[in-house]
């Protein structure tokens, strides 16, 4: 076919039988009929022996082997798992309590160590001012401090606006 004849098709291309829908409903009546015939006839060939679910139980259980397994006791392996924790955790403690040779505190630490760790984080301002106490700054510390011209234009350049407006 060509693509242009493709919209003009009008036919399904499928074909029936003559007369095929005006005999299709007696031949399927008659199709069931014989079904049901053969269905009624026809057996599905078990039997049940008379009394068979009265005895099905007790024949079942004497087809059973009731001999007695030896019962493995797990206390053994509770056991070594009390002495394992307990072991464990002394050695935890003992390497807690002597293992103290070298003391951490913030002069064992480099400064350039501490400046980088900074550095890495974001610190707001607040975040600075909250490890001050309030008693250990003074006005005399920030009286003699002189900053030039120079380092206020800086700032005021390098500084957004909206950082100055007042929440």
């Amino acid at each position: 076919m060509k693509k242009e004849n493709i919209h003009n098709i009008t036919s399904s291309g499928f074909k029936t039988p003559e007369n095929y829908f005006e005999s299709f409903e007696g031949q399927l009546l008659e199709r069931l009929n014989k079904d049901a015939l053969i269905e009624t006839i026809v057996t599905h060939g078990f039997t049940v022996p008379d009394n068979y679910f009265d005895s099905v139980e007790e024949h079942i259980l004497s087809q059973l082997h009731t001999e007695e397994k030896p019962v493995i006791h797990l206390k053994s392996r509770i056991t070594f798992y009390y002495v394992a924790g307990i072991a464990a955790s002394f050695v935890l403690l003992l390497s807690l309590f002597f293992n103290n040779d070298e003391k951490i505190n913030i002069n064992t630490i480099e400064t350039t160590s501490i400046e980088n760790y900074l550095y890495q984080e974001d610190y707001s301002n607040k975040d600075f001012a909250a490890l001050f106490i309030t008693e250990d700054i003074s006005e005399s510390d920030f009286i003699d401090v002189n900053i030039s011209n120079e380092t206020i234009t800086e700032y005021l350049e390098n500084t957004d606006t909206e950082d100055f407006i007042l929440n």
